[in-house]
């Protein structure tokens, strides 16, 4: 699925809203392993069908690099990106949240670090937000068996070292 980038903010509010009634009401539970997926579950398809809507407001941020500031947008991505019920659905929204002016909101993605649907990307986004608060929480996640999420975790961790 490829959901077109949003040209407005209008446009980006509203996909954020679609996304958000894709979530199923109760959480959904983990689906079979997939030999595709290299033994990964299953995507269910409002999962891969609000990721690509989390890509497109992504690249939204991209192209229109002034909406990084607009405090109401960010704050739609966030609600998104919070959602557990859209379980790998938030991907994307999450990463779309890369940037420093949405490090206010770290705290509220903190939550998902132990959520293996999508701690990896949060860590991510901490590194780009520049939000170096939560050395303790995001250590765990050096001993993780991915090793991308592991080689993420130690660059926050060398970045924004704990303390005490």
């Amino acid at each position: 699925m490829n959901a077109s980038v949003p040209k407005s903010e209008e446009e980006v509010l509203a996909a954020c809203d679609h996304a958000l009634r894709l979530a199923p009401t109760q959480w959904p539970h983990t689906l079979p392993a997939s030999k595709e997926l290299l033994g990964a579950p299953e995507w269910y398809p409002f999962e891969r069908e609000a990721w690509a809507i989390g890509e497109s407001v992504r690249r939204a941020f991209v192209q229109h690099r002034h909406w990084k500031k607009n405090t109401i947008l960010i704050s739609k991505v966030v609600e998104v990106a919070t959602n557990r019920n859209l379980r790998r659905g938030r991907q994307s929204f999450i990463t779309a949240l890369g940037f420093a002016s949405a490090c206010p909101h770290a705290s509220s993605l903190v939550a998902f670090l132990s959520d293996p649907d999508v701690n990896g990307q949060v860590v991510d986004t901490l590194l780009k937000m520049r939000a170096g608060d939560f050395a303790n929480v995001v250590a765990p996640l050096v001993q993780s068996e991915k090793t991308w999420i592991r080689r993420l975790a130690k660059k926050y961790i060398e970045r924004y070292p704990t303390i005490g």
